[in-house]
């Protein structure tokens, strides 16, 4: 099979090791810049065309009907990466995750409405206009809480706030809608992250801060260990994937004192910590359901 993995940095340890899975499996792939597409809509069948400018001198070249797309691309491209997407999306080639289910984890806010409404517990969460009069806004509060903006990756713009004041301050200078979180006291500086494949969860990590640090993003110094997880807490972060609509993702859980609740569903979770975490090839097993399911796809469309 021939691929195309969407990523701006090729080399990128996620990158390599799903380009190293499909070569080691005889497929193919090509790693390119979403942002160096160009996007054709025609009148005339083929309906969508794709162009492809590999350098800012060189002529675009038209891309081929890849068997399958795999996004790898960060917030800062999601706008034009999903409008690639929707371009192979419109000419029936499969894609890793959608366009649709893409934007939908990248909204904070809409995924938790998604998760509640899919009876998935969640942190208490409340997003406030910045029109709101602070003082009031937190004025009858339980605090510590924690503040959030709406965009944002390992663990930025995520801020653990101790009094109302520091509340009111953080309001005032950021002058954006804000996500306003329960703080989990219990969870003592820890989360878990499921990385799910399909259906099925193929690895876990326990994530834990350095001492002083509510956040466990191992990018800002937590460390990673392998953790059993009951089958009941494997559950929730595979409904959680299927209610975004996602394929592959990395859903962040936290323990509380009523149970698992779902912090975040990633669209595209990195592989380098869990990976060796977990001693385990997860490049290849994503690269094993992808093919695995459009041959099956190719295999119906026959009939």
């Amino acid at each position: 099979m021939h691929f195309l993995m969407l990523c701006r940095e090729p080399r990128l340890y996620s990158c390599q090791r799903l380009k190293a899975a499909a070569e080691k499996c005889g497929h193919k792939m090509d790693i390119l810049d979403p942002n160096r597409c160009i996007l054709k809509l025609q009148q005339n069948a083929p309906h969508f065309a794709l162009y492809y400018q590999e350098e800012h001198q060189s002529t675009p070249y038209l891309l081929p009907d890849y068997d399958g797309v795999l996004p790898r691309f960060g917030t800062s491209s999601t706008a034009q990466g999903c409008a690639v997407l929707k371009h192979f999306q419109g000419k029936n080639i499969p894609c890793l995750n959608e366009e649709q289910a893409i934007l939908l984890a990248r909204d904070k806010w809409r995924s938790l409405q998604v998760l509640a409404q899919a009876n998935i517990a969640i942190p208490e969460t409340q997003l406030a206009g910045n029109e709101l009069q602070a003082q009031q806004l937190f004025a009858n509060m339980t605090f510590p809480l924690v503040i959030k903006t709406l965009s944002g990756m390992q663990g930025e713009g995520v801020m653990l706030v101790k009094t109302a004041q520091s509340a009111v301050k953080i309001w005032q200078d950021l002058k954006q809608p804000l996500l306003i979180q329960e703080f989990i006291s219990e969870s003592a500086g820890a989360d878990i992250r499921c990385f799910v494949v399909g259906d099925k969860v193929v690895a876990t990590m326990q994530r834990r801060g350095q001492q002083g640090e509510f956040r466990a993003n191992c990018h800002l110094g937590g460390k990673a260990e392998q953790i059993v997880l009951p089958e009941s807490a494997k559950q929730i972060a595979i409904k959680a994937t299927k209610a975004i609509g996602l394929e592959v993702a990395g859903v962040d859980l936290i323990s509380s004192n009523r149970g698992f609740l779902v912090l975040e569903v990633n669209a595209s979770p990195g592989l380098e910590m869990i990976e060796k975490t977990n001693q385990q090839n997860i490049a290849e097993k994503i690269l094993d359901y992808f093919a695995s399911k459009i041959t099956k796809s190719a295999k119906s469309s026959d009939f």
